[in-house]
């Protein structure tokens, strides 16, 4: 697998997932599990079903993890974008940061305040989308796939994410953790295309083509 490695001169170690574990316990208990007990009281209020009866067909499901991505990555390229904010950064978004070669479980390494700010773009699809229970968690294992699959370190040849068109994948998102700077939004390409901010990206990829084709010559 190391040859799939992005960053081949950064790898992981013991001391630094133990770490970041740490971190996740605290957010998961403290913050996402009082969250994911009120989807209950969500439910009940709304009264979505549950029943076998009422589910929805796959392609609909399909649809709506889809359309919850769309909106999930519209919020979190404007929310990720303003904590880069000079005058905010370091008082929360730093926390992320502090790992230049990400790993899988660093994708949810936050400070709590940013796991509340860009969390909230999850929750913004399942109120306009949810119509039975079985959506909740179709969207929480997509959007966690997506986001370990960024966050992994890792390029894999065969990965069926990458079918989806404008798909960033894990290169786009590690060059963010490796410059800081572009590169904002979570699952999709076109925000940073349109405003600009894939420039050094696109620059970085560039001078890397250049470097592999003088290789070859």
């Amino acid at each position: 697998m190391q040859k799939y490695k992005i960053q081949q001169d950064k790898p992981e170690t013991w001391k630094k997932q133990w770490k970041c574990l740490k971190t996740l316990l605290f957010n998961h208990f403290f913050i996402q599990l009082p969250l994911i007990c009120g989807t209950y009281y969500f439910t009940e209020y709304f009264n979505i079903p549950y029943t076998w009866e009422k589910m929805p067909r796959w392609y609909v499901l399909l649809a709506q993890c889809l359309g919850c991505a769309v909106i999930e990555d519209a919020w979190h390229y404007f929310l990720h974008r303003l904590l880069h904010h000079k005058r905010i950064y370091k008082y929360i978004h730093k926390v992320h940061h502090e790992f230049v070669s990400p790993f899988g479980m660093q994708a949810e390494y936050a400070h709590p305040l940013e796991t509340l700010i860009l969390g909230a773009g999850f929750f913004i699809g399942i109120l306009v989308f949810c119509n039975h229970v079985v959506f909740l968690w179709a969207w929480v294992i997509c959007r966690l796939m997506e986001t370990i699959d960024v966050h992994s370190g890792y390029d894999l040849p065969l990965n069926p994410l990458h079918l989806i068109p404008f798909y960033a994948g894990a290169r786009f998102h590690d060059f963010h953790h490796m410059n800081f700077i572009g590169n904002y939004a979570s699952t999709f390409t076109w925000w940073d295309r349109i405003f600009g901010t894939d420039s050094q990206y696109i620059a970085f990829k560039e001078k890397g083509k250049q470097q592999s084709d003088k290789k070859v010559d």
